[in-house]
């Protein structure tokens, strides 16, 4: 059986979607005018921006991932663009160059593994950093630990720390990690499976093949 250990839910009949985490969204104000590039690592970032009632202008927006891409311009950006890498620090790596002389947003969960705010600003980057959301760990009941021999798709150290947390972990399990920092945050307790790209349908794919 596979689990999809993740605030973002499948509709695949043959994953169960268990929820370790909820997002909890901060209210913030700010003039998006005022900036010239916006770092999104999260779709997350864009409801931030909603919960806070917050107005898109046009500026360039760097963005991990296809789902935060989507998320961004569904939003009302128009010019976004998807970064090659998908992982934390080589991401931060590829668009540094295109962020120098800039004045820079980054909208982040409370917790982060990659520091990429602590990367930017030693970098001279000028970056205004938001914590606009951060995920809650949740206590579940022992009947929903999965079965020995689940494949565990994790989409985040968070949801990784939440599950351990609730569950422990048997070593029959296999897991699939959305990203490095995700597969690092599991190397106590098993090798994991990474995504080449930071996409929910591939992790599933990868899980379904093991």
């Amino acid at each position: 059986m596979i689990y999809l250990v993740s605030n973002t839910l499948s509709n695949d009949e043959n994953v169960v979607n268990l929820q370790v985490c909820q997002i909890k969204f901060n209210k913030f104000n700010i003039d998006l005018s005022e900036f010239d590039v916006l770092i999104l690592t999260s779709k997350n970032a864009i409801n931030a921006l909603k919960f806070s009632e917050i107005v898109p202008v046009n500026l360039r927006v760097f963005s991990i991932g296809e789902a935060t891409t989507l998320a961004a311009k569904d939003f009302g950006f128009s010019n976004v663009i998807q970064a090659k890498n998908s992982h934390g620090r080589e991401f931060g790596d590829e668009i540094l160059p295109n962020l120098i002389g800039k004045k820079v947003l980054y909208i982040r969960a409370k917790e982060t593994v990659s520091n990429l705010s602590e990367f930017f600003s030693q970098n001279g980057v000028n970056l205004t950093t938001i914590v606009g959301y951060e995920n809650e760990i949740l206590s579940l009941e022992p009947h929903l630990k999965p079965p020995k021999s689940s494949i565990i798709v994790f989409t985040s150290p968070k949801n990784v720390e939440a599950f351990v947390r609730n569950f422990g972990w048997d070593s029959s399990y296999k897991a699939v990690a959305i990203g490095n920092t995700t597969a690092k945050s599991l190397n106590n307790f098993t090798t994991s499976i990474i995504s080449k790209t930071q996409s929910l349908d591939e992790c599933l794919n990868l899980a379904k093949n093991l």
